[in-house]
């Protein structure tokens, strides 16, 4: 991706993600070092296709360490409770029937329904945010809009929507802080996660049990839960997980595709002028400049990954966004195009841990991005507005600056 200021490659893969282009050194780890250990941090990296795609599908290839279900930080606090129920982070026996509920609750949503109720949000909030966009109500708007899509669905009183935005932004902060460092972890961080978290439960625990006033999205997840025979607290954990998932990453992918209009003013003004391009130029985006970098995984025992020998317990950085760029994966994958043929892409992951809002994640996300183009975005100042989140693993692109 262009930058017009010349920047160091990362230190290593954690450091990535806030960097103005780590895309050449993500290139050339898919080309050169598809698999191999960082001595100086005690990890592996996964960073070709192959070796990205085999480590999310092995079975021998955990989403914690055995020994360590909740980090050790943010244990003793409705945080770890949170932690230790969400789906994505289980691999224990339950793991199989709890995601079936949430994948089947989650594509059972009514597409139609959700598009209506994400551009009646929209309009609310024009109103609330205020009109005209500059660069820091647009940064505002596209973090609201989709977490908030989210908690409607849930059943979210409109009156809690702040509420829950910063509950979650707590949370997301201390489970951060703990798995990575990245905020050094403090006192008041973990203090503020355990906090929200327990806001978070209890609303979503009282919002089950009403039936009045369940959203479509708790409804089904009710329902199908009771069907399963899944734990109540596991329910409730994985409803406040709906909103943790897209709290930080619809809000990235709506400005990341931003800053890849701002950049082509070409492609712009196709765009502005045929609204149905927005869903391939999206699909690229998740390509070529994905919200997820990386995320990790854990040896559940000694094994062999990728024809290396490695011992339980040893931690993997998969580089989903070192794999989008292997040319194994998508040929000439440094460029931008968005109508490019068999595009693939790792955004919502793969094997037993994939992502199933694969469908409702890019629906809200094309809905913002064409009520900010109808509403007008400050393009020529993005760049200049620009800084990345602080973050290990997802790149969040701020317009603050």
């Amino acid at each position: 991706m262009p930058t017009t200021v010349l920047e160091a490659e990362p230190q290593h893969v954690r450091a990535a993600p806030p960097h103005p282009d780590p895309y050449p050194w993500y290139g050339r780890l898919a080309r050169e070092r598809g698999f191999f250990r960082d001595d100086a941090n005690n990890w592996w990296v996964a960073a070709s296709a192959a070796a990205v795609r085999e480590v999310l599908t092995s079975d021998v290839c955990l989403t914690r360490p055995m020994h360590e279900r909740v980090p050790a930080g943010l244990r003793d606090g409705a945080a770890a409770d949170i932690f230790s129920r969400l789906v994505r982070l289980r691999d224990d026996q339950a793991r199989g029937p709890l995601k079936d509920v949430v994948t089947a609750a989650v594509r059972n949503i009514d597409l139609r329904q959700l598009a209506t109720l994400t551009q009646a949000r929209a309009n609310e909030l024009d109103a609330e945010i205020g009109l005209p966009f500059d660069a820091a109500k647009t940064t505002q708007f596209m973090f609201a809009l989709p977490v908030q899509i989210v908690a409607l669905l849930l059943g979210v009183p409109r009156e809690r929507l702040a509420d829950v935005m910063g509950w979650l932004g707590a949370y997301g902060a201390a489970a951060a802080a703990t798995g990575t460092n990245i905020p050094v972890p403090t006192a008041e961080i973990i203090a503020r996660g355990h906090q929200g978290a327990q806001a978070l439960f209890d609303l979503l625990r009282n919002l089950k049990i009403n039936d009045a006033e369940r959203g479509p999205l708790l409804t089904a997840l009710t329902n199908e839960g009771r069907r399963a025979g899944c734990d109540e607290n596991d329910i409730v954990a994985n409803a406040v997980g709906t909103m943790i998932q897209g709290y930080a990453a619809m809000a990235s992918l709506i400005g990341l595709t931003l800053l890849a209009l701002a950049r082509r003013p070409e492609l712009r003004a196709q765009v502005m002028a045929d609204r149905k391009l927005l869903r391939p130029l999206i699909q690229e985006v998740c390509r070529f400049d994905p919200t997820t970098n990386s995320t990790f995984r854990f040896m559940a025992r000694d094994g062999e990954i990728a024809r290396h020998t490695l011992r339980q317990g040893e931690m993997i950085i998969v580089m989903l966004a070192a794999a989008n760029r292997d040319p194994a994966l998508n040929p000439e994958p440094d460029r931008f195009d968005i109508a490019r043929a068999d595009r693939k892409y790792l955004e919502f992951g793969a094997g037993p841990h994939a992502c199933p809002a694969d469908k409702l994640a890019p629906l809200i996300v094309e809905i913002a991005l064409d009520h900010l183009l109808t509403r007008g975005v400050p393009f020529e100042k993005l760049e200049a507005a620009l800084s990345y989140a602080p973050s290990g693993h997802i790149r969040t692109p701020l317009f603050n600056r």
